[in-house]
């Protein structure tokens, strides 16, 4: 088919008003990315464990009040004429924990038994006394008395109920009263180096609580009649400790007290609590006194000893002195049995 010239025009016109159009229109809209996909939401961290409120601290317990420091055992009760009244407490057993050489640390009262320098028992020795006849012979004044012996755990205690009534001794002017009366084996004292198989201490005190002690030395020999007296009691004593056996009216008189001889120290207690108060007279005559009678003192006791003196001390600057009586009274006694 042919195309007329006008046809041609037309076509001419369409071709370049579709190349406008196109020219002119817009281009289509680019098609919107697609949103990107909305990232799922990051969880959130889970919010911090509270931490746990601490629990109040408790209120600071007081400090605890400190130990008080167990209180010292009271030294034993003292008996009449100052030494313990229960002997249990120490012993004479030389390497034991309550031995003579430890009495002094057992208690605080007993201290003077380590320390103290005018201790007792001593040797009595001739060559180192001072002879003097200014004190005048032994003597007493007593009255019969109410007693009671007692087993003290060491020795064997005779005691006069009350204190003897009558003057006892009198020594420089001071008066004393009998109160006790016990027995010590073998002898505490010496006397030149010598001991003896038996001393009986008279313990007397002052209103002012000072002592004055009588002692007699024994040997072996015939039985001692006032001991014999006693015989029956210290038997029914024998191994009761601290059991006391009423004994009746003695009369101290009867103990031949008088002595023309003796020595005189200042010295101590022989036993605790070793007191420092004590004028010592030791007769130099020495009486006798059976085995059996020894004997009976020591098995009436039940302690693991087999001696109740104490070790000797030292004398130090101390002096001792030798009762004698003047020349002119020597003569009668010529045929006095010392020892």
């Amino acid at each position: 088919m042919k195309i007329s010239s006008l046809g041609w025009v037309f076509v001419l016109i369409f071709i370049s008003i579709t190349i406008v159009s196109s020219a002119q229109a817009p281009p289509p809209p680019k098609p919107k990315p697609a949103p990107a996909p909305t990232p799922a939401p990051k969880p959130k961290p889970a919010p911090p464990k509270p931490k746990p409120t601490p629990a109040p601290a408790p209120a600071p317990k007081p400090a605890p009040a400190p130990t008080p420091a167990p209180k010292p055992k009271p030294a034993p009760k003292p008996a009449p004429g100052g030494e313990v009244e229960d002997e249990t407490e120490f012993s004479y057993e030389m390497k034991g924990n309550k031995g003579p050489a430890k009495w002094g640390t057992l208690h605080a009262e007993w201290k003077m038994c380590g320390t103290g320098k005018m201790q007792s028992p001593i040797d009595l020795r001739d060559k180192n006394v001072v002879v003097s006849n200014k004190f005048g012979s032994l003597r007493s004044q007593y009255l019969p008395s109410n007693t009671t012996i007692k087993n003290r755990g060491h020795d064997i205690m005779l005691k006069f109920k009350g204190g003897n009534k009558g003057i006892g001794v009198t020594i420089r002017g001071v008066k004393y009263q009998l109160q006790q009366l016990h027995w010590h084996s073998p002898s505490e004292h010496t006397i030149n180096g010598k001991r003896f198989a038996l001393e009986e201490h008279l313990v007397h005190e002052s209103k002012d609580k000072r002592y004055a002690v009588v002692a007699f030395l024994y040997k072996l020999g015939a039985s001692n009649p006032f001991l014999l007296s006693l015989e029956k009691q210290l038997k029914k004593i024998t191994d009761t400790h601290a059991s006391e056996e009423h004994v009746g009216i003695i009369d101290p008189q009867k103990l031949s007290f008088e002595s023309k001889h003796y020595y005189r120290y200042s010295g101590s207690l022989t036993a605790p609590p070793c007191s420092e108060n004590v004028i010592w007279s030791i007769s130099k005559e020495i009486r006798t006194v059976s085995s059996k009678q020894v004997k009976l003192l020591r098995v009436a006791v039940h302690d693991a000893s087999d001696s109740n003196a104490r070790p000797l001390q030292a004398i130090n600057k101390r002096m001792v002195y030798l009762y004698k009586p003047k020349v002119k009274l020597m003569k009668k006694y010529r045929n006095t049995s010392f020892y």
